[in-house]
């Protein structure tokens, strides 16, 4: 007798994929466990101190020379969306396969249907949230402190660069994590370092897929710095409109979770490694 709809292993679905349903119900419950793991006593002191930096930061500046609302507001654009953001995630989202080798369970994970998917777009979803939290309660901090004017408008443009740079760094990073999972930090800070501050600063095509060039061209026409810009730093700047700089980042960070995606579908590790 054949089985029923409702009693039907999951195993025995089309290539082995869970229901839609099942699916998302999965990627919640990683994120949720990810996130339970971030809580920690070391991981919440960590964060606090890194919420802590810029508005130090703030604070000697201050104390040695006052600083007009633009230099306020290209110190926070440096210390939060481009700087704490990119070290929030590198601890977040860097170890998303190596902690399962590191702790066996990495096995449990690839006999499940979806598993590796939802590992990944879980891992992805909470690194998003904890690093964002951490740089909110930076940005309050540091406006606290360096106390510009018309504080609401500030909060509002750099909650949304802040989400742009976690959601496209946490992208990109998820690429270099599921190729070498055993050197993710490593090459996460070198992806860092050459495409977004390298490439990024380069006046030519290859900077088009930078988040770094998004975040500066939302910065300089929020601020409306543009007409201000000397000629020679339009070149490191995008002439498009807000909404397609966000729909460029969406674009990219598809692109690079579906990469990611792909490579961890089909990575193998020796038992040698899984142990």
């Amino acid at each position: 007798m054949k089985d029923s709809p409702q009693t039907a292993d999951a195993y025995d679905l089309p290539h082995g994929r869970p229901p839609e349903g099942n699916n998302f119900a999965a990627i919640r419950a990683v994120t949720g466990f990810q996130l339970n793991r971030l809580m920690t006593k070391p991981r919440i002191a960590m964060g606090l101190v890194g919420a802590l930096f810029p508005a130090a930061v703030m604070f000697a500046v201050i104390r040695t020379a006052p600083i007009n609302r633009d230099m306020t507001v290209a110190m926070i654009y440096a210390l939060i969306p481009e700087a704490l953001c990119v070290l929030g995630l590198l601890v977040t989202m860097c170890p998303v396969v190596a902690d399962e080798l590191e702790r066996g369970t990495w096995i449990h994970v690839t006999v499940r249907p979806g598993g590796r998917q939802s590992l990944l777009l879980g891992t992805f979803a909470a690194a998003v949230i904890w690093t964002g939290g951490v740089s909110l309660v930076s940005l309050m901090l540091t406006l606290l402190i360096a106390q510009p004017t018309q504080p609401i408008g500030l909060v509002v443009m750099f909650t949304v660069l802040i989400g742009i740079s976690c959601i496209g760094r946490a992208a990109l990073f998820a690429v270099p994590a599921v190729i070498l999972p055993k050197r993710a930090l490593i090459a996460s800070v070198g992806v860092a370092l050459v495409v977004e501050y390298f490439a990024g600063l380069l006046p030519a095509v290859v900077n088009q897929v930078t988040v770094s060039l998004r975040l500066r061209s939302l910065l300089v026409e929020w601020m409306a710095w543009r007409k201000d810009l000397p000629i020679e730093m339009t070149l490191f700047v995008d002439d498009y409109s807000a909404p397609v700089q966000i729909a460029a980042v969406c674009i990219l960070v598809c692109i690079l979770l579906t990469t990611a995606g792909f490579i961890l579908n089909r990575r193998q590790f020796p038992p040698s490694v899984e142990n």
